[in-house]
């Protein structure tokens, strides 16, 4: 039977398994309650948890450090820093450091500070890479706690660069088209400019991200190579030319390939740090407070194309997109969804999306083509409310209603539904209901549309869009469009036909 964090704390008291209870008392501490349980049991007195930290058992050590940690007692912080500074072994170092997230480390800042020269200006042994790596990656989290993102501001709005914006391999030309100025290239990723108006293409609403070629075409998937062949690549120009600013820049490696989730790990980790070693730590490893990202794409002989992201822009183009719910279409897909289905589109129509989220599907087809008057439905009260902050925010004026489509009646037909269809799963029982919603469905539309109304309907359930349109003589597909590559997403454009006397 487990102890709780009062039985381990007694055990600890005398001197039973020391190592295997300190353990066992870190685990509880994750657990809601075992804090004040333990707070309540030491009455205030940390010493004998305080005496661990010069324990011969390094194992203890490092237990009794996290445990102290997660107590959160302010005054910890010091005697934390001074253990961790007097810490040999590696392996334990970083313990000291992930145990003073969160306490107040401004009396240890500059000795902290001290340390990250120091092992910046380190070159290691190939047996302690692993330990040094760790510690540098709790160092910097510790140091730029509070800071936050944004130490730099991409500013380099005139200068050229060649960059991919990817897309998916069906419709880059939809992206292409809307490129002013340079010439494009279609590639199965996306579309390849070199341009210097990078500031319009920020505002296209179509591609998915906007990456940095390098002048380096291919790198090996060895990793000290691919971090020499990195650095002395366009990479700190770009950097430099494109923000104007010093200091060294933080990064995140992620490496797309075939290899195994364990290899492509250990890349990305030994790559990472000879990039700060090769770049004299103009650029640092930071895995969750980075203003770029380095990414390894696997190419067909093994070797490895470079791009880079970069998140120091402004982004803007779904910047009325604060609100979202897990059920959100993804706004650059909204995006392309109401482009494809602008020619079926009018100005001036009257617009109901049964189904509307957080409202983007309405602000994206408004803002390509205005409509006269906007109906957003839901059921989910808080989707509701994000699809009105969402709107306020576009600028849009758009009725949302907290109300089951099924039953909804309004005095005046409809020119247009546009929606992305609610997704129930896949099994036997959820597949049954998505049957009974599209039935349902194209009922309640009949009711609420014109004659020549359309519908603009974005499904992962093609086969029960094409039983309705079987069955129902009423309404005729116009247009229909793959979404992805592997067909599970479809975008069917659908009228209405006009009643005859």
């Amino acid at each position: 039977m487990d102890m709780g964090a009062e039985e381990l704390y007694e055990s600890l008291k005398r001197g039973e398994g020391i190592r295997e209870n300190l353990i066992a008392l870190k685990r509880e501490l994750k657990e809601g309650g075992a804090r004040e349980a333990l707070l309540g049991e030491v009455q205030g007195d940390f010493g004998l948890l305080e005496g661990f930290l010069s324990h011969e058992d390094p194992k203890v050590r490092k237990n009794a450090a996290l445990v102290l940690g997660s107590l959160g007692q302010e005054g910890h912080a010091a005697l934390l820093f001074e253990a961790y500074r007097q810490e040999e072994k590696l392996f334990v170092k970083s313990s000291y450091l992930s145990a003073m997230a969160g306490l107040d480390i401004s009396p240890c800042r500059e000795g902290l500070k001290q340390r990250l020269k120091e092992l910046e200006a380190y070159q290691p042994k190939e047996e302690e890479e692993k330990h040094i790596r760790e510690e540098l990656a709790a160092l910097r989290k510790l140091l730029l706690t509070g800071k936050g993102q944004g130490r730099h501001k991409f500013q380099g709005y005139d200068g050229t660069y060649d960059i991919l914006l990817t897309t998916g391999r069906l419709y880059q030309k939809v992206t292409a088209d809307q490129l002013k100025g340079g010439k494009a290239v279609l590639l199965k990723s996306g579309v390849r400019i070199i341009t210097s108006h990078i500031k319009p293409i920020l505002a296209i609403p179509t591609y998915r991200e906007l990456l940095f070629f390098l002048d380096v075409k291919k790198i090996s998937g060895a990793a000290k190579e691919a971090a020499r062949a990195l650095v002395e690549s366009s990479l700190l120009d770009l950097l430099a030319k494109a923000h104007q600013s010093e200091g060294p820049f933080y990064f995140r490696l992620g490496v797309q390939s075939r290899m195994l989730l364990s290899q492509r790990s250990k890349l990305a980790k030994e790559c990472a740090f000879a990039i700060e070693q090769e770049s004299g730590h103009r650029l640092c490893n930071s895995t969750s407070d980075y203003e770029l990202e380095i990414r390894l794409v696997e190419t067909g002989d093994g070797t490895f194309l470079p791009l880079v992201k970069l998140f120091t822009f402004e982004e803007n183009r779904f910047a009325y997109r604060k609100c979202s719910v897990a059920a959100s279409i993804r706004p650059e897909q909204a995006a392309l969804a109401a482009r494809l289905a602008k020619p079926y589109m009018k100005e001036g129509a009257q617009v109901l999306d049964p189904f509307c989220g957080v409202g983007t599907m309405l602000v994206e087809r408004d803002r390509l083509c205005p409509a006269k008057y906007l109906y957003g439905l839901d059921i989910y009260g808080p989707a509701i409310d994000g699809a009105k902050e969402n709107a306020r925010l576009a600028g849009k004026e758009i009725y949302y209603i907290h109300r089951d489509f099924f039953t909804f009646q309004h005095e005046y037909l409809f020119d247009e539904i546009i929606t992305n269809m609610p997704d129930r799963g896949r099994e036997a029982k959820g597949r049954e209901e998505q049957d009974r919603l599209y039935g349902c469905f194209f009922e309640k539309a009949g009711s609420l549309l014109k004659g020549k109304g359309k519908v603009i309907m974005y499904s992962n359930e093609k086969n029960f869009v094409k039983k309705q349109l079987r069955i129902r003589k009423d309404f005729t597909l116009l247009q229909e469009y793959a979404m992805d590559e592997k067909g599970n997403y479809h975008l069917f454009i659908i009228e209405k036909k006009e009643q005859t006397p």
